[in-house]
């Protein structure tokens, strides 16, 4: 059955939005919460990295009307010493690599985040957008 019919929060948002303006929405919601929920978290060992990469999946999966996620946390723990309580870097945007697509009625939206060297900026935005 289309998402948009299972969707009991749908009476609360104009009827003048498309299913496609629906979807940028809940993308945005996903990415925006992605980039200010984790911010700051420390990190010193690999496997933090791992199990926080699949937190942050689980947690964008958790919402509603996401499709897929895939998070990638670049950062090299090779550089920390164990033995040193200092040794450590907390999670910042810029070592995110986020895609998420997200399917609403006959919609989707796939919308990433990730460090842009250009810019200088970890960007939030739509890479596409249609129909189903």
């Amino acid at each position: 059955m289309d998402s948009k019919y299972l969707d009991k929060a749908s009476k609360y948002f104009t009827p003048k939005l498309t299913d496609r303006e629906r979807a940028a929405f809940e993308a945005g919601v996903a990415l925006g919460m992605i980039l200010h929920q984790f911010r700051g978290i420390p990190i010193k060992y690999t496997d933090e990295i791992e199990h926080l990469r699949k937190v942050i999946e689980y947690a964008v999966m958790s919402q509603p009307f996401k499709h897929s996620a895939r998070v990638q946390v670049n950062i090299d723990t090779s550089k920390f010493n164990i033995n040193d309580p200092y040794s450590y870097v907390t999670l910042d945007p810029r070592y995110l690599d986020v895609e998420i697509t997200v399917e609403y009625g006959k919609a989707f939206v796939k919308a990433r985040i990730r460090y842009i060297d250009e810019i200088n900026y970890t960007l939030a935005y739509i890479e596409d957008i249609g129909e189903k």
